[in-house]
């Protein structure tokens, strides 16, 4: 018999009393707990991040063609 390990890890975050109250206002606006906000948040910025260096992959990989960049 095998042992299921989980797909998530655990992490644990030292932030100061004003961002931890802000974090967990936009939390409770979206109806959604204060870990699962984290969560999205790094999620997207993840997304973003690896959206851009793709992008600039592509630019360097390629400069004689004309590119034009739309971010977000």
């Amino acid at each position: 018999m095998t042992a299921a390990f989980p797909t998530q890890k655990k992490l644990s975050l030292k932030i100061d009393a004003p961002l931890y109250s802000f974090l967990e206002k936009q939390a409770d606006e979206t109806g959604v707990g204060l870990n699962a906000f984290i969560e999205q948040l790094l999620t997207n910025a993840m997304d973003d991040w690896c959206e851009y260096c793709e992008t600039l992959r592509q630019l360097s990989s390629d400069e004689d063609e004309p590119r034009h960049v739309c971010l977000k």
